[in-house]
């Protein structure tokens, strides 16, 4: 096998897959993500004394998934088995935070975070990224991996690879938005893991995972029509209007929250998949991954990833 430089645009779970995969396989290889942490839709977010998953927090049983390459199920069982993630009913859910099981995906990864690819030359093989700090880079490679949702995908290849478009034509994403909010009141007075009304799905933080809080947390996602109301909204908006949700859904009543924040998950939810797991350019030695591909799952992504990386070990 010849030692290969590979980078990998996104560290969300197809991201992370792959690069372990090409990585274990004994390749070089670097994601490089716009975000502050890895992990897309497997978010986290940390302020005093709160803990919030505002994004994908779960995985359906990967024993039960069919087409799961070999690769990922032994990760998935590895996760498992060092208590990273446990079964509850017919899901996977994190032991202790959805962060803990990034980590465990991301473990001797080496991954650039803060760092975002403005501009690609197929035929050079080049990127050109931004450093959160301002600092401009030009990236070389032997493989680009692209692991980003489909439209930020279109955008940042440009018309470079002719059949592109045109695959991106049959796939159709959702978005969706989402609140965080933290009360200083007693955990204890909602026993609850979760609520609801006919807008919002409410999650309570602290009955959710083993993760100490001593602030009430919820996080309150959209359910689809409602989402449409709101996604166009800007941030603090959105907070405004899950606020309204969440007080008119809460067993109990909530005061003026010491922390709230709103979210937008611009490509949320696939409705529509590409109906293949990834994309292959042999010739340009460009491959494209995500959940997007074949479906919206946790395990869509990493079943995408890590049967990219197969494609790429075969060259």
């Amino acid at each position: 096998m010849t030692k290969k430089e590979i980078v990998i645009i996104g560290s969300g779970v197809s991201g992370l897959l792959c690069g372990k995969r090409l990585t274990e396989a004994g390749h070089s290889v670097l994601l490089i993500d716009k975000g502050r942490n890895a992990g897309g839709r497997l978010s986290t977010r940390r302020t005093d004394g709160a803990v919030f998953h505002h994004g994908a927090s779960s995985l359906p049983d990967f024993y039960k998934h069919k087409d799961l390459p070999e690769f990922a199920l032994k990760m998935l069982k590895r996760a498992e088995k060092e208590k990273v993630i446990q079964r509850k009913g017919d899901l996977f859910e994190p032991l202790s935070s959805v962060s803990h099981l990034v980590s465990f995906f991301a473990d001797s990864l080496n991954i650039q975070e803060g760092c975002e690819a403005t501009s690609l030359n197929l035929k050079n093989k080049t990127i050109d990224v931004t450093y959160r700090n301002g600092t401009h880079k030009k990236l070389s490679y032997d493989i680009l991996i692209i692991s980003i949702p489909p439209n930020q995908a279109k955008t940042l290849i440009n018309n470079q690879l002719d059949r592109f478009d045109s695959c991106l034509s049959e796939v159709e994403m959702r978005s969706s938005a989402a609140a965080l909010f933290s009360f200083d009141l007693d955990p204890a007075l909602i026993k609850e893991t979760y609520f609801s009304n006919r807008n919002v799905h409410v999650y309570v933080e602290n009955n959710r995972f083993k993760c100490a809080q001593r602030l009430l947390c919820l996080t309150v996602h959209t359910k689809e029509t409602f989402a449409k109301k709101v996604v166009d909204h800007d941030k603090n908006k959105i907070k405004e209007l899950l606020f309204k949700e969440v007080s008119n859904a809460a067993p109990i009543s909530l005061p003026k929250p010491n922390y709230e924040a709103g979210h937008r998950w611009l490509y949320g939810f696939t409705e529509r998949s590409l109906g293949k797991p990834y994309l292959f350019y042999k010739n340009e030695s460009v491959g494209i991954c995500g959940d997007w591909c074949s479906g919206s799952t946790i395990l869509d992504a990493t079943s995408s990833g890590v049967k990219l990386a197969e494609q790429v070990l075969k060259l």
